[in-house]
């Protein structure tokens, strides 16, 4: 899906895609932060850019590292629900 609609764009190798999203994810805290400290205002948009760029370098790397997105989210949010089920019954993770 990512590296079809991308086509030709995807050039550089996944660890570079992934250089590229631990960047993103900063920029995610960093909106965050500033949030945190100054009141939403004006970090709105620039949290939902971080947000996208952030989404989509992970579905690009999910696909240059030949797993199917749908299969990965999938198991991504069982697990999820599976921590957040061990917690509330107080088992940990």
């Amino acid at each position: 899906m990512y590296i079809e609609h991308l086509g030709e764009g995807v050039r550089q190798p996944a660890s570079y895609t992934a250089l590229i999203l631990a960047y993103e994810i900063g920029d995610i805290l960093k909106c965050m932060v500033y949030a945190d400290r100054h009141g939403q205002t004006g970090y709105v948009g620039e949290i939902e850019i971080a947000l996208a760029d952030a989404h989509t370098m992970l579905g690009l790397l999910t696909e240059q590292l030949g797993e199917k997105v749908e299969v990965v989210r999938t198991i991504g949010l069982e697990r999820y629900k599976e921590v957040q089920r061990n917690l509330s019954e107080g088992k940990g993770r």
